[in-house]
């Protein structure tokens, strides 16, 4: 399965970001290998391999990533931990958060757009409402679906089909 995880630049900001390099190469590629479902399937020794960093130096990023975050004083969601050891790998404990966050800027934006076309249509103008093709009118029709079935990952993925498309 193909999935993408939603990178925001606070992360700069971050007490993940003064830990050492090996740990925050090991989490940025966990976000990139973990599923839907906020899980990285896959041992200490993938993780490894996929971070191109030993073992041992994976074992002690892992270590970290497990522990209560002491660098922050202010209460933080699960401890400040990072993730937590389950059957089938490691769970990116503030996945479902950040996958939340960016399922409303991708309806924030969306919704923009409509109402952008809703005012050029109520303008009666050649704007972009007019320059619509119907390849966008089958998205719209398919974002709307799964929005209405409740299948908001389908949604995502299709509304971020249009992040990007110059304007018209």
């Amino acid at each position: 399965m193909n999935t993408w995880a939603p990178l925001f630049s606070k992360i700069v900001d971050s007490s993940l970001w003064e830990e050492p390099d090996n740990v925050v190469k090991v989490f940025l590629t966990m976000l990139a290998k973990k599923d839907a479902d906020n899980v990285v399937r896959g041992s200490a020794f993938n993780i490894s391999r996929w971070s191109k960093k030993t073992e041992a130096e994976t074992m002690e990023a892992l270590k970290i990533l497990q522990s209560p975050d002491t660098r922050r004083l202010e209460p933080q969601a699960h401890e400040g931990r990072r993730i937590e050891k389950v059957d089938e790998g490691w769970l990116i404990l503030n996945g479902q958060f950040y996958q939340e966050l960016m399922r409303g800027i991708n309806r924030k934006a969306y919704k923009a757009q409509k109402q952008s076309e809703y005012r050029a249509r109520k303008k009666g103008g050649k704007g972009m409402a007019d320059a619509v093709s119907g390849a966008y009118r089958a998205r719209e029709r398919r974002y709307v679906a799964a929005d209405k079935e409740g299948d908001f990952e389908r949604a995502d993925a299709i509304a971020a089909e249009g992040i990007g498309e110059p304007a018209v």
